[in-house]
């Protein structure tokens, strides 16, 4: 059967009402002694400063002895005891930290929300880099119904603490100290609204349409590039030392840039040899060293591949020192590799595509050293192409050599449109465009000037387009026009704002312009060459030149050539859609229910299917810009599901609701989590998991059917049904509103919304 929630029914009664009733139930002006003391402040290590635009704020220090907890301050504030509430602090948008640092709210002493990658997010994640330069915005959590229900007044508590890494491998790397002041702290606000309209009283910046273009670096990066990548080679060369794996596939690549000192230099092709040499006898020691990291043997499979023809008369002689024959353990090397890699790869569609570009690249290089151990390359294209999303991915083999289609027999790893499934959408962690297919792509061509695949250059182009649309103007770290990734509504991020991009994403595997180069797409050449107007191009691969590793150096040394070839097209007419100007538009997924609207200048960013990984959690992650304001909410929404008639009980987890790790450091301090005992339903999953029970992570588990969420102006009605049609009751104030999707004026009362479909309702005001 489906069922909704009740929450379904209490959120469409609240936007109903709305328009009629002040949502806001109180405010605490910080730095306002009459404010402070009437809400009940106190303050542990915390100070008031003068803020932006003559407005006070508190900011909370770091402790005076080295530890991750800061400065607390508790306050009361009034809660409505039979609606859902929603906490909403105001911070400046300029204001950095220079660390990656968190604030916590707290609610009668029980935390709300994770520290990392929980589904109702930190109240802040500070950076080194403005997130709304020159502007005020506004962040959003749910408190827990249960705690609110029946009580008019609750404690709060703000408290901050130190940065996290992310990939600590112990306590102390992943909550590092706070050793800087917080960012500061304008305004809190209580209201029954997801959507809090600040006060016309209130000072906010100015509207920001268009910001200066950057006038330096030039093109003197592109010589810096240079010179950086030819020292590296003549370090390499003079070096008695075998390279890493990394460094050998980077003096491959050389080998084919007719400016770098490794071009047609039979030293450079020595000293190639020579390291695969000393990385197989290594593996002959060691096998398992192919199996610690997710690549395997594919970076020096690449380089043979690569040099299929000049390796040949290496390949019957033996390793120097041994009586081994160089094609006899370089062969059992890489089938070594692919064999055990084919046999664990991994779901998360960033991972598999790591592990199967390591199987692929394998299997290339045996059929260059001993082609009668190298697979049919249909079958080991087809590797790339589950992958990839081209056909359904099988998972690993088993010791029969059958498949486990683990997450059964349809499971494709990108969404139709083009999208990463891990398991929502994901900022970040979804940018392997410009490195993991564009290399996937370049690793399927017979040779290094013929053309690859024509299946993955497809959706190379299909994935580049559609990763696009989650690109949004603002400031780069200068102030300078620039436009960033969207990480806020993405399932792995916790990094904001997101990065600078244009066409693919920046990355140590790959140049901004690759894959335009590599696919010659006229929408994508458009948009480099939107990167250059910016002048953005350039400060990229400044930043790229600074950072270390040999896989950076392997983007780098095709960077001249690549910027010689964009700026030899003619002009095309595609540029970013978000950019200033562009026209309006809707852009739905349904398959991992995130959406992207620009309408006018106002842009929204949602993911109705937000970090539910064990059950319906009824939250959307929403991030809204507009010249004026910022918002970052965690909202309650409608969610229809197919019932399982199963519960997931929330743990008292406050770090990550996936792994326990470190939480007894954190129970030592105290830190419990609100929504600990809460249950949440599952949605039924499919019996191909005949292993499933609560509490393991599923993508069906926690996906809803039929999303409906009001945001202000916005009605969204998702419907990620491929059979099932759905009914929205269009409360009042959104019949006559316009659908932002056809621009048809919906009437009312009620809208069929047909499977895979999007309505997406604006409510003038």
């Amino acid at each position: 059967m489906l069922r909704q929630s009740s929450a379904i029914v209490c959120i469409l009664i609240c936007g109903s009402l709305s328009a009629l009733a002040n949502p806001l139930v109180d405010e605490i002006r910080f730095g306002d002694t009459q404010s402070e003391e009437s809400h009940g402040l106190k303050v542990d290590s915390g100070e008031i400063i003068d803020g932006a635009l003559g407005t006070s704020a508190r900011q909370l220090l770091p402790p005076q002895k080295e530890h991750w907890r800061g400065g607390r301050m508790t306050f009361r504030m009034q809660v409505d005891p039979d609606k859902p509430n929603y906490f909403t602090v105001k911070f400046w948008g300029s204001d950095t930290t220079g660390e990656h640092s968190r604030l916590m709210l707290f609610l009668e002493g029980k935390q709300i929300g994770q520290r990392h990658l929980g589904e109702v997010d930190s109240l802040d994640i500070s950076e080194d880099r403005a997130r709304f330069l020159g502007r005020f915005f506004y962040k959003t959590l749910p408190l827990p119904e249960h705690m609110t229900r029946g009580q008019t007044s609750l404690e709060l508590a703000i408290e901050a603490q130190g940065p996290v890494w992310g990939y600590g491998y112990n306590f102390e790397k992943f909550q590092q100290p706070m050793t800087k002041p917080s960012r500061g702290i304008y305004r809190a606000y209580l209201h029954t609204d997801p959507y809090l309209e600040p006060g016309t009283d209130e000072t906010q910046g100015d509207p920001v349409i268009d910001f200066p273009i950057r006038r330096e670096p030039g093109e003197e990066v592109l010589q810096e590039v240079q010179d950086r990548v030819n020292h590296t080679i003549d370090k390499m060369l003079k070096s008695a030392n075998a390279e890493p794996i990394e460094g050998v596939r980077f003096l491959a690549y050389a080998c084919f840039v007719p400016w770098s000192k490794a071009y047609r230099n039979k030293a450079a092709l020595n000293k190639i040899v020579r390291s695969i040499d000393d990385y197989a006898q290594k593996f002959e020691e060691k096998p398992e060293i192919v199996e610690e990291e997710w690549f395997g043997a594919g970076p020096i499979a690449d380089a043979v591949r690569l040099l299929a023809k000049p390796v040949q008369i290496y390949l019957d002689h033996k390793i120097e020192g041994t009586e081994t024959v160089r094609r006899q353990a370089w062969a059992k090397l890489f089938a070594h590799s692919r064999d055990w890699h084919v046999k664990n790869r991994r779901s998360y569609t960033n991972q598999t595509m790591i592990v199967d570009l390591g199987i692929y690249r394998c299997n290339r290089a045996l059929a260059v050293v001993d082609p009668s151990s190298a697979w049919p390359e249909d079958r080991a294209i087809r590797i790339l192409h589950e992958a990839v999303g081209i056909e359904p991915w099988s998972g690993s083999l088993d010791e029969r050599g059958r498949s486990s289609w683990r997450l059964g027999r349809r499971f494709m790893q990108l969404t139709e449109k083009g999208l990463t499934k891990e398991l929502g959408y994901v900022g970040s962690y979804g940018e392997i465009v410009a490195g993991i297919v564009q290399a996937m792509y370049e690793s399927s061509r017979p040779t290094p000037t013929a053309d690859g695949d024509p299946k993955l250059k497809a959706q190379l182009v299909k994935m580049a387009r559609a990763r696009t649309v989650f690109r949004y103007p603002a400031a780069d770290d200068d102030g300078y026009q620039s436009m960033r990734v969207e990480t806020i509504v993405g399932w792995r991020d916790w990094h904001y704002p997101g990065p600078i991009a244009y066409g693919p994403m920046p990355t140590d595997d790959g140049d901004p312009l690759d894959v335009a180069i590599a696919t010659g797409d006229p929408y994508l050449i458009g948009c480099c060459q939107q990167m250059i107007e910016d002048n953005q191009y350039f400060v990229a691969l400044q930043q790229l030149n600074q950072r270390r590793g040999f896989n950076v150096l392997t983007s780098l040394s095709r960077a001249p050539g690549n910027y010689e070839r964009i700026t030899n097209y003619p002009q095309q007419p595609g540029r970013l859609p978000m950019s200033r100007g562009r026209p309006d538009f809707v852009y739905a997924d349904p398959e991992i229910g995130v959406l992207a609207v620009k309408h006018g200048d106002d842009i929204l960013y949602a993911s109705l299917y937000w970090r539910a990984r064990y059950a319906i959690n009824f939250l959307a992650r929403v991030h809204q810009l507009s010249p004026a304001i910022e918002r970052d909410a965690t909202v309650n929404i409608g969610t229809m599901f197919t019932d399982s008639g199963l519960f997931y009980k929330v743990p008292d987890q406050t770090n990550e609701p996936f792994n326990k790790r470190y939480e007894k450091s954190y129970k030592d301090a105290g830190m419990h989590l609100g929504m600990a005992g809460q249950l949440q339903p599952i949605a039924r999953v499919p019996s191909i998991f005949q292993d499933y029970k609560p509490g393991d992570e599923n993508i069906h588990a926690g996906m809803g059917e039929f999303y409906v969420m009001y945001y202000g102006p916005y009605c969204v009605a998702m419907n990620c049904s491929q059979s099932r049609t759905f009914t929205l009751d269009l409360p009042a104030p959104f019949r006559g509103s316009k659908n932002l999707v056809d621009h048809e004026i919906e009437q009312g009362p009620k809208r069929q919304v047909k499977p895979g479909e999007t309505v997406v309702l604006y409510r003038e005001r």
